[in-house]
């Protein structure tokens, strides 16, 4: 035999529900806040990249027109322009006014050239010798007039801005040229950052092309080392070819733009550009960075909120499950335990489980079912007992002798389908056999109809529309009707079989039933015609006559839809003769109006009267007498008449007398509280 694993406790099932739905709502908020968090960083870098790079652009135009305005304006001061026009001037004067220019202008280097382009002193390098710069684009424009600005790299490792001015003689022609450069270095990138709050990187190209920093206002470690050798031949390369050379407000990010880096152990987004000469060379750049870290960190801490938030659910959510589950289990336990007292026979188990909750309402239930239980039992022992002092018939009708005898007979075949096997008795509307469904082989109940009541067409096609209503009721105590049929001008009803007895054969036999025996006879009945009301159903014609017990203790009503036949075919028969049972019949009946499903709630009051008593609770020697009885007459209390009725119980049974159907209870369900409550 397998061996069955442990089940998880109720605690457990609860508490991981609670964890996949919590878990589940801390996931996609976590998931969508990421989401939005991601979206609103690459935002906020993209504006804050866009800030950078405009004052990146602002800053490195604005030095160069303070540059070239202060060159020029040394260029043209009178001493200077004719020291340098004297051909005996001395090598070291032009020395000193270069280093002079330098200081002046705020330049880290000036050069001066002749009107050829040689260079023949250099402020930052006294020692050099005359070169030709002439071929250089910068110098070139400068010679032809032209204004003339670009990037240039000193000692082949530091970036610098370099303008180049004319100097002009006495006759308006350039007998030379001035060219100051300022490096672009830490402080620019720290100036740069504390306005942006962005990082930035400068970078020069060596004579082999690798970047090399020239200023920096992040750290200068191997990754951004090797982030530049990456990047910055990209860079270099993303404007190439183009036909002029750009100043530096034409300096824009081109090339690579938003690309995610690692530096100094923070996440960055970094954005480049090249800087390029007077000639479009690209000699370096600038990368401009913003910190994803600093932009991700409010969603991040929203991150960690939602996760201790999540902790703490779970947390708490573990301390109601255990709450809860004890809870439902207690109560679950009591159900539980009823119900294996059940199985053992013992039906008086108490259960206190109330409220309005699902374990509430299955209380209910099994309280309900409890009852009916005892109820079964409580019949099943009453007919038993009933067996053992007297043998009886079980009739579904009590049948009138002259009806006995008269129509099919054993073994005959009922429409070629039904197989006659008894008689089983009579009454007002026809004759009841137990017969066998040859094509389902069942045994039914079939119920000939008299022709008095089918012959007219208009009576008999509002049977058939009751009938199919009938067949719409399904409820244990209600028995099937089956279908309609003829054979030979002969109509039949096809039913359930019950192998029962009917109360009103009971009552015959033992007189007034004791209360233990009445109420569930009452109970049931109150179901059945509650789920026929419910279809709009009324039967009309209720009455112990019409009221099987089957061994079990199952309470069957029979013929739902035949009072209506009966009352539509006929009506009256004589002056002041109804056709029907009037002891059972409610006033609003006997005086022939509409009626609703108090009706029925009367009828039962008149079952449950004669039950308890031995007899209906008004008689009389003709009809018409009795009939005025009931419609004038209070009847007398079930407990004056049987000092064991409870009271309340005769009262209850008194309110569905009352003649006044306003004052009865409105509904079924009413009257089934009444006699629960009555007991």
């Amino acid at each position: 035999m397998a061996r069955r694993s442990p089940a998880i406790s109720l605690t457990w099932k609860i508490f991981l529900g609670g964890v996949v739905v919590v878990a589940a709502v801390s996931a996609l908020t976590l998931a969508i806040t990421a989401r939005s968090g991601r979206r609103a960083a690459d935002a906020a870098i993209t504006r804050g990249l866009a800030a950078t790079r405009a004052h990146v652009r602002a800053i490195l135009d604005g030095r160069e027109r303070g540059l070239e305005a202060s060159a020029q304006t040394f260029a043209r001061s009178p001493s200077f322009r004719a020291l340098f026009e004297s051909r005996s001037t001395e090598r070291s004067s032009l020395l000193d006014q270069a280093g002079e220019a330098a200081a002046r202008i705020g330049a880290n280097t000036v050069h001066l050239t002749d009107a050829h382009g040689v260079r023949f002193a250099r402020s930052d390098d006294p020692a050099a010798g005359p070169d030709t710069l002439a071929r250089s684009a910068l110098i070139a424009r400068a010679l032809a007039g032209r204004r003339s600005a670009g990037a240039a790299v000193i000692s082949d490792t530091v970036l610098h801005q370099a303008v180049a001015v004319p100097i002009e003689g006495t006759s308006a022609r350039v007998v030379g040229v001035l060219m100051a450069t300022r490096a672009v270095g830490d402080s620019l990138a720290r100036e740069i950052t504390a306005a942006t709050s962005g990082g930035v990187v400068f970078f020069a190209l060596d004579s082999t092309g690798r970047p090399r920093i020239s200023g920096a206002s992040v750290a200068r470690d191997e990754a951004l080392t090797r982030f530049l050798d990456e990047r910055a031949p990209i860079w270099a390369a993303a404007d190439a070819g183009s036909p002029s050379a750009p100043t530096a407000a034409d300096l824009d990010l081109t090339g690579v733009s938003g690309t995610e880096v690692t530096l100094g152990g923070g996440r960055w987004v970094a954005s480049g550009a090249a800087l390029r000469s007077a000639g479009g060379v690209a000699l370096g750049g600038f990368v401009a960075l913003r910190s994803l870290d600093a932009e991700m960190a409010p969603f991040v801490r929203l991150e960690r909120s939602i996760l201790l938030a999540t902790v703490a659910g779970l947390l708490v959510a573990f301390g109601l499950s255990h709450l809860m589950a004890r809870a439902i289990t207690r109560r679950v336990g009591v159900l539980e335990a009823a119900t294996r007292r059940a199985a053992d026979g013992d039906y008086a188990a108490e259960i206190p489980v109330r409220g309005g909750d699902e374990i509430a309402r299955l209380a209910e239930s099994v309280r309900s079912m409890l009852a009916d239980l005892r109820d079964r039992r409580d019949l099943v022992e009453f007919l038993s007992a009933a067996a053992g002092s007297k043998e009886h018939r079980r009739d579904l009708l009590d049948a009138p002798p002259q009806h006995i005898g008269d129509g099919l007979q054993p073994g005959q075949k009922l429409a070629g389908r039904y197989e006659i096997m008894e008689l089983i008795g009579g009454g007002g509307v026809g004759i009841v056999y137990r017969a066998l469904d040859l094509e389902l082989s069942e045994p039914v109940a079939v119920k000939t109809l008299g022709r008095e009541y089918v012959s007219d067409s208009t009576a008999l096609a509002r049977f058939k529309s009751e009938l199919r209503l009938a067949r719409r009721i399904s409820h244990r105590n209600v028995m099937r009707t089956h279908d309609l049929g003829e054979t030979d001008g002969m109509y039949f009803i096809t039913m359930e079989y019950v192998h029962g007895t009917s109360v009103k054969a009971l009552i015959t036999e033992r007189g007034r039933l004791p209360v233990h025996a009445t109420l569930p006879i009452a109970r049931q009945l109150c179901r059945a015609l509650e789920v026929a009301h419910e279809e709009g159903i009324i039967h009309r014609d209720i009455k112990p006559h019409n009221l099987v017990l089957a061994p079990d203790g199952v309470v069957k009503v029979m013929d739902f839809g035949i009072a209506r036949l009966l009352g539509r075919t006929q009506g009256m028969t004589q002056t002041g003769m109804v056709v029907g049972t009037p002891e059972y019949l409610a006033p609003e009946q006997l005086l022939g109006e509409d009626v609703d499903v108090r009706a029925d709630i009367y009828a039962v009051g008149v079952v449950i009267y004669e039950c308890l008593t031995g007899r209906t609770p008004h008689t009389a020697d003709d009809p018409v007498q009795l009939i005025s009885r009931v419609l004038e007459q209070a009847p007398v209390p079930p407990h004056e008449l049987v000092p064991d009725v409870p009271r309340t119980l005769s009262d209850a049974v008194l309110a569905a007398l009352h003649r006044n159907r306003g004052e009865r209870p409105r509904t079924m369900a009413e009257l089934h509280a009444l006699l629960v409550a009555g007991e």
